[in-house]
């Protein structure tokens, strides 16, 4: 019997995503390791204790480090750019330390913004 490419679901790097879905981001990628880098850098920012103390990776000035908003809009970027299936999977991903971060900090949502560009922990500008 002979699968189809794309057919079988290994895992990525870290088990979390399918092969083909971490093949699809690395089609996506501006430069190598662009998306798989913000998903990290978003997993240690949901994993992080206090998000008002520290940031959970760089130097605190966003043009040196990037921000926790510039890796967040990768993955919304990316989310939309993927074929359904697979955004589907890295939307659950993301859903979930999205939700892990919100647990701890409330957030004041309006319409016109995503929430990670609210006033939160992370305002390097501020």
């Amino acid at each position: 019997m002979r699968l189809r490419a794309g057919s079988t679901r290994r895992p990525a790097k870290d088990g979390r995503l399918s092969g083909a879905t971490h093949a699809a981001m690395t089609l996506l990628e501006a430069w190598p390791g662009e998306i798989s880098g913000a998903l990290s850098n978003w997993d240690r920012e949901a994993r992080t204790r206090n998000h008002w103390r520290s940031h959970a990776y760089g130097c605190g000035i966003r043009e040196c480090c990037g921000s926790p908003i510039d890796d967040r809009d990768v993955l919304e970027r990316t989310i939309h750019r993927l074929p359904r299936g697979l955004s589907k999977e890295l939307r659950s991903l993301v859903r979930e330390l999205d939700d892990r971060i919100l647990a701890r900090f409330p957030v004041r949502l309006d319409h016109y913004h995503h929430w990670w560009h609210t006033e939160f922990p992370w305002d390097y500008d501020g």
